[in-house]
């Protein structure tokens, strides 16, 4: 039965969805015309995905990179979705620009060119002179996107809180699609929000001045609002142009292990990098790589970077345990998981790449893999992970175009060894391990309480075991005493340590030229040490003899 909760999340997005009946019958005739509801492929879900408009391109394109939720070959022909579209004219664009800024255009633009260079579903990009004559790339957000995403976005809640109302079946499938809707919504807000990607612009730009002969466009904040962005015009040739770049005289080898570099330092080192290196968006400008379009971009904490390294070591050196664990800890269980299974097919998995020759085995695809795997034991990653592993298996399908002999593996390997080696990381390793033994020191002190109250729980009865596991009271007598022991013995160096610090203090009163209330601690100490030795004794003799141990 459907809950209140349901029933007023129902009424509300009724309420709220103004345009749903047009839009709907406009749905209805798209999916009649490509007969969607019979023998549906990849390639028939792409072009229904295209016809249906911008908003769905792009629920596609975050589709293309849960292939933890949805079948590879699904994500494959969803990456292919580009949402190129005609342009707008170029009155609107001028007008968009004029309303955003609260000036004429020609205020900031010495010129704009009328011929877009680009135009895709959310905005299109003209070139431009700035007043000083600095030449730029001017992209201007569509007319009406906002409103008409805003509204399928509603659409596409309403019909999932109407699904969720009618029917408690397939519920794995309605809290999938509610996330894809979610990070759908997110995404959107995102993208049509210029100022967001000025932020990853700013970011990226900083970031790679640290790799030689790798740069991203200089991004101009001053001139940069919701909806028009401004960045550097980058002029150079595409990745892909082997001809041009040759002729150049550019080394395809170096420029391809420069390539990958670059890549693997954003993932591994910055925990920030471009979520979509296909050919298009990577300018080689005098022989320096140039990074474009930072609008899809993914973001690894700090934890999520570390457990990224242990996933790369653990394949390089085929440890199934220690690769089972960085998975477990990246993922998300969504119901039972076999850990044994697991672990079996962690080991088979990296056995068949263990038998490969390096230069044949693809990041991408291993990672793919790893995601399939997880996904058979109801295990789910987060957007980044998925993210990372497509947009690996897209730059290795550059390079497997620009220089064949460069293998990103080898790549991956070196770079986790060196930073392994890194200053930086031995100091890191060392706080993890002083901050592992304070928890072990500060979790033993609690140990003797934890031991007698869960003691005593049994006794009472208060805790039971579920094994149906039977204790003696002799077992329980002994654990009683040694427990009791520990405490006295960590009461017995806690007086001790006490004391000594009261030693090193001017406290009166004072006696022998130590403070009064030291010497007590000492006394104290000495007694309950003498007390716990003799103690241990007399249990030692009574196990012996075969007696009760009290």
């Amino acid at each position: 039965m459907p809950t209140f909760r349901e029933f007023m999340r129902v009424a509300d997005l009724t309420i709220k969805d103004k345009t749903s009946g047009k839009r709907m019958g406009e749905i209805r005739a798209i999916l009649k015309k490509h007969d969607a509801f019979h023998h549906l492929t990849p390639e028939k879900a792409v072009a229904i995905l295209e016809d249906l408009g911008p908003t769905y391109v792009k629920m596609g394109q975050i589709a293309s990179n849960r292939s933890d939720v949805l079948p590879k070959e699904y994500c494959d022909a969803f990456e292919k979705l580009r949402a190129n579209v005609p342009p707008v004219p170029f009155d609107q664009v001028i007008a968009t620009i004029e309303r955003s800024y609260g000036a004429s255009w020609s205020q900031v633009f010495a010129s704009i060119e009328e011929r877009p260079l680009g135009s895709a579903s959310i905005a299109q990009v003209h070139k431009a002179t700035l007043l000083d004559g600095t030449s730029v790339a001017v992209k201007v957000r569509r007319p009406g996107i906002v409103q008409q995403m805003a509204e399928d976005i509603l659409l596409m809640k309403h019909l999932l809180a109407l699904a969720e109302f009618s029917t408690s079946q397939h519920e794995g499938i309605m809290l999938t699609l509610d996330g894809l809707v979610a990070e759908l919504e997110r995404t959107t807000a995102d993208e049509l929000d210029f100022t967001v990607e000025l932020e990853n612009l700013v970011r990226f730009y900083g970031e790679v001045q640290g790799q030689p002969g790798v740069t991203s466009p200089v991004p101009y904040p001053r001139h940069t609002t919701e909806d028009v962005l401004v960045m550097e015009f980058v002029t150079g040739v595409l990745v892909n142009d082997k001809e041009r770049l040759t002729a150049s005289g550019v080394d395809l080898s170096a420029l391809g292990e420069r390539l990958a570099q670059s890549y693997v330092t954003q993932v591994v080192d910055d925990g920030f990098f471009h979520a979509d290196p296909h050919p298009g968006n990577i300018v080689v400008r005098e022989g320096e790589i140039v990074w474009i379009d930072l609008g899809m971009t993914g973001t690894l904490t700090a934890s999520e970077r570390a457990l990224v390294s242990s996933v790369f070591q653990a394949v390089a050196t085929k440890n199934a345990y220690e690769l089972k664990g960085a998975l477990l800890s990246l993922a998300k269980a969504k119901g039972p998981v076999d850990h044994g299974l697991l672990l079996d097919q962690m080991s088979a998995l990296l056995a068949s790449y263990g038998s490969a020759d390096l230069a044949d085995i693809n990041i991408g695809t291993a990672f793919l893999d790893l995601i399939e795997v997880l996904r058979s034991q109801n295990l789910v990653l987060s957007p980044a992970f998925t993210m990372l592993a497509r947009g690996f298996l897209t730059l290795e399908g550059v390079l497997a175009d620009l220089a064949p002999s460069i293998n990103v593996v080898d790549i991956v390997s070196k770079h986790v060894e060196g930073q392994v080696k890194n200053f930086a990381h031995v100091e890191r390793k060392a706080k993890e391990l002083l901050g592992s033994t304070a928890e072990s020191a500060e979790a033993l002190t609690r140990l003797p309480s934890q031991l007698s109250n869960t003691l005593d729980m049994l006794d009472r009865g208060q805790l039971k075991v579920s094994a149906g596991l039977g204790v003696p009271d002799s077992m329980l007598a002994t654990l009683y005493a040694i427990s009791g022991r520990i405490a006295l013995a960590m009461i017995s160096a806690g007086l001790f340590i006490g004391s000594s610090v009261l030693c090193t203090t001017n406290m009166e009163p004072r006696i022998l030229e130590v403070p009064l209330l030291g010497a007590l601690g000492y006394v104290g100490a000495f007694v309950l040490g003498v007390y716990v030795i003799w103690r241990t004794l007399v249990t030692r003799h009574q196990q012996r003899n075969d007696e009760r141990v009290g």
